[in-house]
């Protein structure tokens, strides 16, 4: 009987490789235990998927006291698992509505908050009215369940042939949020009362929410800095999250005023320019790759360390591809 590889799985390969990374007299007791950098080292190739440019934004910021340049990469939901606040951002970021709006709260331990107000800055007539339903999207969890269930094939086969003691991911995590979790196409996902939604972890961009049922345009957006951040999922939407440069908008003067708000407008940090990266000239967009959620050395890097809470304690692995 023939086992096929769901997905075209070259898993067998990881924990060979991390044999012979472990392997060798004089470095056996030193790397017992396989680092997170080792474990990403080992995975095959091809468990890292591409993360497209359409998919990509570039926030930045003046540079700084020193002269480096602060920008920070930000990652949408793609399209097809994501609604209206998705769409509305495109359209701000393609608009150029972003330049010279400002950063006006940084909240400890919280978020880091920008865009119209309180410029209080007219957005473009063609943005949608987004309901809170847009929080959720069906084919959000339909990703994660077919990932998780490629995943799962993998680890048995693995752990049953190859001689693996590889955890399924809720032996390695608690979820006490009531929800189902895991990972779909690179994305932390819940589901809730037959409702699917992305999971808010720390680097998450989440617009501003007025009144019921008004869950706001997408202009307004909170940067989650936040560890701790999942008490936000289902309350607040959420479009996207940072990948790279998160130190650019957490390492900012926090805001004095109630809620982390700066008190005096000479304190407001300007946004020089919010790009959508497919914009950009063909050398200066930004190619990064994410481990696939369906890859058993997703669950051999969160293991890897150590302790474990929830499932934004790891964040899912990205890395930049050098041109």
């Amino acid at each position: 009987m023939t086992w096929r590889v769901p997905y075209g799985f070259h898993f067998l390969l990881l924990p060979l490789a991390l044999m012979t990374l472990i392997s060798g007299p004089a470095r056996a007791e030193q790397y017992d235990t396989p680092t997170p950098e080792q474990v990403l080292a080992a995975a095959p190739a091809d468990h890292w998927l591409p993360i497209p440019v359409n998919d990509l934004m570039v926030l930045t910021l003046p540079d700084d006291a020193q002269g480096n340049e602060r920008k920070a990469i930000i990652q949408l939901i793609p399209a097809a698992m994501s609604g209206a606040h998705v769409r509305n951002v495109r359209k701000l970021a393609a608009a150029r509505w972003w330049d010279g709006t400002k950063i006006y709260r940084v909240a400890k331990d919280f978020v880091t908050q920008f865009g119209g107000n309180p410029d209080n800055k007219a957005v473009p007539k063609t943005l949608e009215t987004v309901p809170e339903s847009d929080y959720f999207n069906a084919a959000l969890g339909a990703k994660r369940d077919s990932d998780m269930a490629a995943l799962d094939a993998a680890v048995q086969y693995s752990n049953e042939y190859q001689g693996t003691d590889i955890r399924p991911l809720m032996k390695m995590i608690y979820e006490s949020y009531g929800s189902t979790v895991g990972f779909g196409g690179g994305w932390p996902i819940g589901s809730q009362d037959g409702k699917s939604f992305p999971i808010t972890c720390r680097g998450a961009l989440s617009p501003a929410h007025y009144d019921p049922p008004d869950a706001g345009s997408g202009s307004e957006i909170s940067i989650v800095t936040a560890q701790a951040a999942r008490s936000l999922d289902m309350t607040f939407g959420m479009v996207g999250r940072v990948i790279d440069g998160l130190e650019h908008v957490t390492d900012l003067p926090l805001g004095t005023a109630a809620g982390g708000f700066y008190a005096e407008k000479s304190q407001h940090i300007p946004i020089t320019s919010i790009r959508l990266a497919s914009e950009l000239p063909l050398a200066d967009q930004p190619q990064y790759e994410y481990l696939a959620s369906y890859s058993p050395a997703m669950l051999q890097y969160i293991a890897a360390h150590g302790g474990y809470g929830n499932i934004c304690t790891v964040a899912v692995p990205i890395r930049k591809v050098t041109k």
